[in-house]
Order: C-alpha cells, then sequence, then structure tokens
C-alpha cells in the first residue's frame, strides 16, 4: 500500500486501521489521500498523511497508564514520523504474544514494540520488544489500503514481555458475542494522535465509547461489515481513535472485544474495530495456543 494512503490511531485514542487512516495516532482512525472527498473517505490509521489544515480539536478522552491496563503496549515503525516510530497499539495476551490489527503491518519500515511507558516522548524505564513473527488472518483484505473486513494479527515476540504478574488482555472469541452488541458501552485505549496532524505526543490515553448499530452509523461512510466488524463512538467524534490508534483495544466488561481499524478522515466519527466475538477470536485463540 503507498504511504499516501495509509492512516491510524485514537487522537486521544482512536482505532482505525489506527496504521494506515483506518486508525489513531492518538486515537485510531481513517484517513485518505483525496483531501476532496475528505466526507467520504475511510483509511486504516497511521501512515497516511493527515489532511494540511489546521485542525486542534482533541479527540476526548483522558490519559491513563500502563499500570492501569498493564497488557498496553506501544507498536513502532522504522521511519515513522511520531515518537520513537510509534504507529499502532497492541495488547499482549501472553508472555510474548501481541493482539493487534492486521493492517498495522503493512506500513514500511520494520517493527518492533516498546512496552512499559505511559509517555514515549519520556520511554525511561520501558523495554524494547522485537518481532519473532507477525500473523494476519487468513482473510484478512485491504485493497487501496483499506480493511474490507478480518483485520486482526497476532505477532509473536522474540523477548518475553515483562508484563507484571501475568496480567495479559483477556480477549473475546465467538462465546462471548453478546459483549458487543449495541447497547454496550466500551473503553478504547491508544497511544494514537489528539489531533488531525499532530506527531509531537505520545501518551497512552483512554475513552469511554458507546457501541452502536453500525448500518447507519460507521456504514454510512465506510464500507462496515457486521460480521466482521464493531462500530462504536459518537457521530461527530468528540471522542474516538485517531492515527496511532490502530490495533488497540475495545473493551467491553474487561475483555477485549475488537482491535481498532477504521475512522473516517478528520477523526471524527464513529470508528470501526475487527470484530473478536466470532471466529476472528477464535482464530486469536488458536494463535496463543502455539506458543
Amino acid at each position: 500500500m503507498s504511504k499516501t494512503k495509509r492512516l491510524t490511531q485514537l487522537a486521544s485514542l482512536t482505532v482505525a486501521t489506527l496504521a494506515v487512516a483506518p486508525l489513531l495516532s492518538g486515537g485510531a482512525q481513517a484517513a485518505t489521500d483525496d483531501t476532496t472527498h475528505r466526507t467520504r473517505a475511510v483509511n486504516p490509521t497511521d501512515t497516511a498523511p493527515a489532511p494540511s489544515e489546521t485542525h486542534t480539536r482533541i479527540v476526548g478522552g483522558q490519559p491513563t497508564t500502563v499500570a492501569e491496563y498493564p497488557y498496553i503496549i506501544a507498536a513502532l515503525r522504522e521511519g515513522g514520523q511520531r515518537p520513537m516510530g510509534q504507529t499502532c497499539t497492541g495488547s499482549v495476551i501472553g508472555p510474548k504474544t501481541i493482539l493487534i490489527a492486521a493492517h498495522c503491518k503493512n506500513g514500511d519500515g520494520a517493527k518492533s514494540f516498546f512496552y512499559g511507558a505511559d509517555d514515549l516522548t519520556k520511554p525511561e524505564g520501558g523495554v524494547r520488544i522485537d518481532v519473532e513473527s507477525y500473523t494476519q488472518h487468513p482473510k484478512y483484505s485491504s485493497p487501496d489500503g483499506r480493511p474490507t473486513g478480518y483485520d486482526v494479527a497476532v505477532v509473536k515476540t522474540k523477548q518475553t514481555i515483562p508484563v507484571k504478574g501475568g496480567q495479559y488482555a483477556r480477549f473475546a472469541t465467538s462465546a462471548d458475542s453478546s459483549l458487543s452488541k449495541p447497547g454496550k458501552t466500551g473503553t478504547a485505549i491508544g497511544y494514537g494522535r489528539v489531533r488531525l496532524g499532530e506527531n509531537q505526543y505520545a501518551r497512552v490515553k483512554k475513552a469511554s465509547l458507546p457501541i452502536v448499530d453500525g448500518r447507519n452509523t460507521c456504514g454510512a461512510f465506510g464500507n462496515f461489515k457486521d460480521a466482521t466488524m464493531v462500530c462504536a463512538g459518537y457521530a461527530n467524534g468528540h471522542d474516538g481513535i485517531c492515527q496511532g490508534d490502530s490495533g488497540g483495544p475495545l473493551v467491553v466488561d474487561g475483555v477485549v472485544v475488537g482491535v481498532a481499524s477504521w475512522v473516517k478522515t478528520g477523526c471524527t466519527s464513529y470508528g470501526a474495530w475487527g470484530r473478536l466475538t466470532n471466529e476472528m477470536g477464535d482464530w486469536v485463540k488458536t494463535q496463543l495456543s502455539r506458543g
């Protein structure tokens, strides 16, 4: 995928392919290289360039810490514009296993992770984690850099990730379908952008978001598929994901029900997460059992 078609993360959080334009950098969010069609564009979150106009609006949420969410981890990309090259957010689900969005693998540059820092501009005390393997869901596809479904991946690491007390993220499977139903409230977490075009900060943040019916919300501006996606947030995106949040978790009742995938250009819309309360979560479980 070309750099002009990628974007990602939670602007306070954003989940877009939260490394392309589909997700946040302070949140997950999707973006596009066609600035004349911003109201319709949907891309993964992280690597796609942000619109050039000035925009200082924070994408809601509030600072949090790794102590509060011991499984949260920053995904880095060599050559990335953000602090330490941060481009996505992941969840540690085992001693050497990370849950993330599939599209986060696609950006140019060698991938690694950084664990233990609340603020990547002050990374003291954190530790860099190297990638052993990066496996995308076998049904994942992203024509034009825009995830169309199955936007989930599992990373195996070379080093053991020092999650205190083994407090790894619990993730949903098909047995947890009720957790992602409209009406539930989830917490999105990510290191993504706090505003459009911002590449200065990379502090982990969280935002409380309602899960909604995706047909007339995410489906109003993106290629939403209920079978493989969860829609959450608000129509005006006052809290939500943005570039850099891609891959970050949407947590309901202590369980990760989705990974930040994409959001409307501008990080001012509902966001879409790769759904785990189905066969996608079952697939993650099989990958986790492989050591």
